[in-house]
């Protein structure tokens, strides 16, 4: 927009240093919020399935922090569960289709298993940038069941880099 300048008339605008400095204080500052996102696996006839749990917005980094996963099928900890330290029974973490890690839910018993808890510290669980997305993907569980796995993390928006 063109605008006319008469003598004597003021114009108050910022100074280059005043631009740099505002954005500057945008640049560095980062949002964070938690997250919880669930999917709901139907198990197939030998126990298998798969599904997308989380998609990350693109331009956030996702950092989990908690896996819960349970059998519609587990009445409890001890009944219907699905010890996970037995060959051919595996629940996988997955980013975008490749596997981050195979499951190792504490629970109760003291054993691996579904129903069961994963937790990480900072700088220790799965983290998922722009786009990915967290998966899970079991294999060997208990035959036409429903599979719940629910992730929380932290989700942030990262700053651009400044070069």
């Amino acid at each position: 927009m063109q605008q006319t300048i008469k003598p004597g008339g003021k114009i108050d605008a910022a100074t280059p240093s005043e631009i740099r400095s505002l954005l500057e204080s945008i640049a560095s500052h980062d949002e964070s919020s938690r997250v919880r996102a669930a999917a709901v696996v139907a198990l197939d006839g030998n126990g298998n399935g798969q599904d997308e749990v989380y998609a990350v917005p693109m331009g956030y980094v996702f950092e989990a922090r908690r896996v819960s996963l349970d059998l519609d099928t587990a009445s409890d900890p001890s009944t219907g569960n699905v010890a996970l330290n037995i060959a051919g029974r595996a629940v996988e973490y997955r980013r975008s289709g490749s596997r981050i890690e195979y499951a190792a839910p504490d629970s109760p018993n003291g054993v691996a298993q579904v129903p069961g808890v994963q937790t990480w510290g900072s700088e220790q669980g799965p983290f998922l940038i722009n786009g990915e997305v967290f998966e899970v993907k079991a294999t060997g569980l208990t035959a036409g069941a429903h599979l719940t796995a629910i992730v929380e993390g932290i989700l942030h928006k990262k700053a651009p880099s400044r070069r």
